[in-house]
């Protein structure tokens, strides 16, 4: 599965141009051609039932950074009777083959040859997604205007430092003004619809508060259990014995997490404790656990990292189901 363009992936070029932020007034970035790290901006929504305005004259954008097929053009893919067009599929694999090939991997080899034409599969499921999710806004009228668009665009343009910094990272990438207006447009439209679908979730949940102790030998997870229910305090052994190094040093204090987010064992084990209760041993993909529940909340707020992962698990399901019932033609090999 993969995940919606506006979430930074490894080889999306598209978001590399998103976080131009990152150059500023660095002429080496720019210059060179290499992709800039950094994180990909906030989008704002816009509203879902503001009134699209028509882009201004000057605007930066052809057509609000929308791509029609015209009559008769070669496809790459039809969705729902929508036409992608395979010039804006070859263009974007083109793209994104760059950045990849910019990433170390050398497409002659065995190696980069299998990961371009995963990467080609990519860019392909990920114009057939942009597609659905603007195809599903319009019909809860929720619109993206031109001039937001446009005034992103701008942003990223006086972000970069200057317009001949951006034109010359452009050119270095092999990009247009364009490939960014669609971007933008594919961002916008896919930030509307994850607030509408993940407007009614939860932001307070029952959370449980734990310490575990980590073990790759089963016989050494015995020992500890053993010492454990003759009385031995769980955080020093937690710190003489856990292979987790990253909590071992604090007793084995995880901290707090709601239902979904841990292995389904460790998960059911902990949530199945009382405050001061300690598990048997507890087998996972990670290995083996004595877990301890030192505290429970039944309704305590989630952090801003699980709600934004709570947002991302609603809308990829929801992502989900449009595929499912749409109907989609792929019509050029991966």
């Amino acid at each position: 599965m993969h995940l919606f363009r506006f979430i930074p992936t490894i080889c999306a070029v598209f978001v590399v141009l998103l976080v131009l932020t990152a150059c500023g007034g660095d002429e080496s970035a720019a210059s060179s051609g290499a992709p800039v790290s950094g994180v990909v901006p906030t989008v704002n929504v816009p509203s879902a039932n503001r009134t699209v305005p028509p882009a201004a004259p000057n605007s930066l954008c052809e057509n609000g950074g929308a791509v029609t097929a015209v009559e008769g053009e070669p496809l790459a893919a039809r969705v729902n009777g929508q036409g992608i067009p395979l010039a804006q599929y070859e263009r974007q694999a083109q793209q994104s083959e760059i950045a990849l090939v910019q990433q170390g991997v050398d497409p002659a080899s065995a190696e980069g040859k299998e990961a371009l034409k995963g990467l080609r599969a990519q860019v392909l499921a990920q114009l057939i997604d942009d597609a659905l999710v603007e195809q599903e806004s319009q019909k809860q009228n929720i619109n993206v205007s031109p001039n937001d668009i446009n005034d992103r665009v701008q942003q990223v343009i006086n972000d970069a430092g200057s317009r001949e910094k951006f034109d010359q990272y452009l050119k270095n990438n092999q990009l247009t003004v364009q490939d960014l207006c669609q971007q933008i447009r594919a961002n916008l439209f896919g930030e509307a619809m994850m607030a509408r679908v993940s407007q009614n979730l939860p932001t307070r949940v029952e959370q449980v508060h734990v310490a575990h102790i980590l073990f790759a030998k089963k016989e050494d997870a015995d020992a500890a259990a053993l010492q454990l229910n003759n009385g031995a305090d769980f955080a020093t052994l937690a710190k003489q014995v856990s292979q987790d190094e990253a909590t071992r040093d604090n007793g084995g204090d995880i901290g707090w997490f709601p239902r979904d987010v841990m292995p389904p064992e460790f998960e059911n084990a902990a949530f199945a404790l009382q405050p001061g209760q300690v598990s048997g041993v507890v087998s996972t993909q990670l290995g083996l656990h004595i877990i301890k529940v030192l505290e429970r909340d039944p309704q305590r707020a989630l952090s801003p990292e699980l709600i934004q992962n709570q947002r991302l698990a609603a809308f990829t399901a929801w992502l989900e189901g449009l595929r499912a019932k749409a109907q989609i033609e792929k019509l050029v090999q991966e």
